[in-house]
């Protein structure tokens, strides 16, 4: 292993000061010292950026302000790019709204040091309101279902096996990638705005011959409601809706890419629907969702996603 891989973290801020510090102060808890956080803040308009760059004035933690809200692919790449070129080996994509356990960076670095045909290590992730159950872990896709299955999901930490292991899904709540894998596979692919970059990143990962790990002894913690009223906003359905769509007509051929498009309208709707309901939600937050599988179908699949 390779003792002082040179790690840099990146993570957005949008309006979200309270979330953003405390995921801060988690990672520069860090066992593993991250030689740079970059914060790329999301043209925020609550004065959160101020206030971050006022706490935590040191030489580990860098802001980029962006003009206008990128998304969640374009504000990472930006990071993404900074964190390349200024000498970063491995880059550590973190959601904010996380709190991550100290010895989590240095198990990921660990993970891909010992398996050199890896490109990507993820952790267990689990609920912040719940600290031993699992919100999400190393999945597979299903082209059968056409979705990603998290066997693990909702169990207890302790109750899984703690072996490392490849799989063929990571999030992009918690990921830690190589310089390599950023700088042959690309960045992320920006039409899809909000959500399914991750799947489409995994994919094209794989396709390049690289493999994924899940490391369940690394823990970070994701402030997310089991049954979400905070997901399931029309905002949030739209873009999830749009991208799931998106990345199967981007990463599919005929007639793959037709059966899964169908699956999401025939099968994933009605649970959409019970989700609102049981979410409280009002009703438009269930046509957002037609919306968005209508924006899906008509979207351009033949953007491709630019270089670093």
């Amino acid at each position: 292993m390779k003792p002082f891989a040179s790690v840099h973290a990146v993570m957005l801020n949008w309006n979200s000061y309270d979330v953003t510090s405390e995921c801060l102060r988690s990672l520069k808890k860090s066992l593993y010292r991250l030689q740079r956080i970059i914060v790329v803040d999301q043209a925020s308009a609550d004065g959160s950026c101020d206030r971050l760059e006022h706490e935590f004035q040191d030489d580990q933690v860098v802001f980029v302000r962006n003009e206008r809200n990128e998304g969640f692919a374009g504000g990472m790449n930006i990071g993404f790019r900074l964190a390349l070129a200024t000498g970063a080996e491995m880059v550590f994509s973190i959601n904010n709204d996380t709190e991550v356990d100290p010895e989590c960076i240095g198990l990921l670095v660990r993970a891909l040091e010992s398996d050199q045909s890896s490109g990507i290590a993820g952790p267990a992730i689990m609920y912040h309101k719940y600290p031993d159950r699992i919100w999400l872990v190393g999945g597979h896709f299903s082209k059968l279902r056409a979705g990603i299955l998290v066997p693990e999901k909702g169990k207890r930490i302790h109750d899984i096996p703690t072996t490392t292991r490849r799989v063929t899904f990571l999030t992009g709540c918690a990921i830690l990638i190589r310089k390599k894998v950023l700088e042959d596979v690309g960045s992320l692919d920006t039409s899809y705005f909000f959500y399914s970059e991750d799947l489409d990143y995994d994919l094209r990962v794989l396709e390049q011959g690289m493999h994924l790990l899940f490391v369940p002894e690394a823990h970070v913690w994701h402030k997310i409601e089991e049954v979400a009223a905070d997901r399931t906003s029309p905002y949030v359905l739209y873009h999830l809706a749009r991208s799931t769509v998106l990345v199967f007509r981007k990463r599919f051929s005929a007639p793959y890419r037709w059966y899964a498009v169908l699956l999401q309208v025939v099968l994933y709707t009605p649970f959409r629907l019970w989700q609102v309901i049981q979410g409280g939600a009002r009703p438009r937050s269930f046509w957002a969702w037609v919306g968005g599988l209508w924006a899906g179908i008509r979207a351009d699949r033949t953007t491709k996603a630019p270089a670093f």
